[in-house]
């Protein structure tokens, strides 16, 4: 096992808090949005540990009480708010677990928790190519569980990636990566913001590669996201479920696949930004992207089934982000609940290149609806019944059936 948290033995009452001197780095420039945008917690990694498991962090020492602790980097004083007697405390203080830009690196078996990384930083940082990332366990970290950063061909399988404090797994301008058969679960616990930073379950940025058979879940942020200038990410055959925002989210990215998921309960659990629409989320959500397909998916329980979205994004790698060449195929969409629950195309903000519809193609889904007249499609932020979505141009060769 790598443990990157370090015992606090000298323990002083004071009050009615105990306090720990000298075990603290000098204080740091923070970096993260959080939740909480007043005293932006999640911005300090260095976490405590009773036992083992973590305690929640507060950023006064007059907030202190018997379940929360208090750093105080000016003073370098850790406040407890419980004796630690008998307690084992210890706090995060190293900031990587292994870092290397070796080639052919294989990890395997091993155990990699309590390290103080910052936000969007790896305690496992994958730098070099052809790596292997295996049958191992990475949580309770602060920051991301697994970053792979400028490293192709990397293998990450058979993990068990949770309790991380920012996200589970990251990749960031790296090729041919191959994400399998890891159980991604419960991630972001120090509470970064859920609905649009990066904090989940998986995010790939100016990346390629295949996601396939994870079980990501219970995540406080997107489950899976793709975002800025992915090219060729595959998505299938993943277990997506009970993730606060979007189930899996393509945002401004091309060349995707997203293929035989299950993806329930996804997008009930924002907190800053959350609202009800296709712009605040869905199962799965496509965001000004091109050249992607969604076929065969299972959908349900989710704040919304598949939205599609065209907002002006500016330009990347291959010129303007725009929604085009979009293949919502096959898949099943329960629209029972909740009741607000639509799916369908929508926009927002002046665009400069408006979709060609005739390359947004909807064909042969299976809808379930609670009320079979109901409006449960949307058509550009105005919501229609199923026989007046087919007559907008959708889904001809799709089926409404109550459920």
């Amino acid at each position: 096992m790598l443990a990157g948290d370090v015992p606090l033995e000298r323990w002083e009452p004071e009050g009615t808090v105990w306090a720990a001197r000298g075990y603290l780095p000098p204080d740091y420039e923070k970096s993260g949005q959080c939740e909480d945008t007043h005293s932006k917690p999640c911005q300090v990694a260095e976490d405590l540990f009773l036992d083992g498991k973590p305690v929640r962090r507060v950023m006064t020492k007059g907030a202190v009480d018997a379940t929360t602790f208090y750093a105080d980097y000016a003073a370098n004083i850790v406040y407890l708010g419980q004796d630690p007697a008998g307690r084992a405390p210890t706090l995060a203080r190293t900031r990587t677990a292994i870092a290397s830009n070796a080639p052919g690196v294989v990890i395997e078996n091993l155990t990699v928790r309590g390290f103080a990384n910052l936000a969007q930083q790896g305690a496992i940082v994958v730098e070099g190519n052809d790596w292997t990332v295996q049958n191992s366990t990475i949580t309770a970290n602060h920051g991301v569980g697994v970053m792979i950063a400028q490293a192709d061909n990397a293998h990450v399988t058979g993990n068990s990636i949770t309790a991380n404090g920012q996200m589970g797994l990251g990749q960031y301008r790296s090729q041919g990566g191959r994400i399998d058969n890891n159980r991604i679960r419960n991630n972001n616990t120090a509470e970064f913001w859920r609905a649009d930073w990066e904090a989940g379950g998986i995010k790939v940025t100016r990346s390629s590669s295949a996601i396939s058979n994870n079980d990501v879940s219970n995540n406080l942020g997107v489950g899976v996201w793709v975002d800025i200038a992915g090219d060729g990410v595959a998505i299938i055959d993943n277990e997506i479920g009970g993730n606060a925002a979007c189930g899996i989210r393509y945002e401004i990215s091309r060349n995707g696949r997203i293929a035989g998921n299950t993806v329930t309960g996804n997008g009930l659990g924002l907190k800053r930004g959350r609202g009800t629409g296709l712009l605040t989320g869905a199962g799965i959500t496509v965001n000004t992207s091109s050249d992607v397909t969604i076929e065969r998916n299972t959908l349900a329980g989710n704040l919304n089934g598949i939205g599609l979205q065209a907002r002006p994004r500016g330009n990347g790698p291959w010129g303007e982000y725009v929604l085009d060449m979009v293949r919502v195929e096959g898949n099943l969409i329960d629209l029972g609940s909740p009741a607000t629950a639509t799916t369908g195309y929508v926009e927002s903000g002046a665009l400069t290149r408006p979709p060609d519809m005739r390359r947004i193609e909807i064909q042969s889904n299976r809808y379930i609806l609670e009320d079979i007249n109901a409006s449960k499609f949307n058509v550009n932020g105005g919501t229609v019944d199923f026989k007046a979505w087919q007559g907008s141009g959708y889904d001809s060769t799709g089926e409404a059936v109550p459920g």
